[in-house]
């Protein structure tokens, strides 16, 4: 299980910077509510659940917060820019972890695309956008390496469908392929645009207080 925990908090990470790629460069500012799920998949089955929720802000500054269960488990994630600079905070099981140092280590110049172009056109939530389909390989430096002494293998290949509309990601799939114990699984993790609306300040000025003081 804690294996399991690692790889789900690697590609969910991998995934929300993606989302943030696409993103950054938006004229506009607005907020997306998104929902997360997760398919598991590994030689002892299948294993599908909710994994929670995300708001994302972009706009005159941007904020992240994702909420993580499973299994009993509750992880907060904060995530506000100032000024330009970053502040970013994990809290699980009471603690809070500031700028924790996984985050420098899941960073998408770390991708090596191997294709990525547009296949059609998706509609969700009455935007109409066109799908990117992509491939690649990520290295994840120490982050590998630490995880290599617990038996799994992080340098993952990810292929996956991203349904853009203009500056909002609507919705996103991807597939991650990981290896643990000599093993090969997958985790798919799912998130889809559920609300789409103004910029909220008072809440960007909520999580940079989280992001800073965790």
């Amino acid at each position: 299980m804690a294996k399991l925990y690692l790889l789900l908090g690697v590609a969910v990470a991998l995934l929300v910077g993606l989302l943030a790629l696409f993103s950054s460069l938006s004229p506009r500012e607005f907020e997306v509510n998104y929902t997360l799920s997760v398919i598991f998949r590994s030689p002892e089955g299948v294993e599908k659940f909710d994994l929670g929720w995300m708001v994302v802000g972009l706009g005159r500054e941007n904020y992240t917060m994702a909420v993580i269960r499973h299994s009993g488990v509750e992880i907060e994630v904060f995530d506000a820019t100032e000024g330009g600079k970053e502040y970013s905070s994990i809290c699980a099981l009471g603690r809070c972890v500031k700028d924790p140092s996984v985050r420098g280590e899941v960073d998408l110049r770390n991708i090596k695309v191997k294709d990525v172009g547009v296949v059609g056109r998706c509609r969700h939530l009455g935007y109409e956008g066109e799908i990117y389909r992509g491939e690649g390989v990520f290295d994840l430096g120490m982050l590998s390496e630490v995880a290599k002494s617990q038996g799994v293998e992080l340098n993952a290949t990810v292929s996956g469908e991203l349904c853009v509309a203009g500056d909002l990601v609507l919705w996103a799939r991807e597939v991650y392929m990981f290896s643990a114990d000599g093993k090969k699984m997958s985790l798919e993790v799912v998130i889809n645009a559920s609300k789409i609306g103004a910029y909220s300040v008072e809440r960007y000025r909520e999580i940079l207080q989280k992001a800073k003081t965790g």
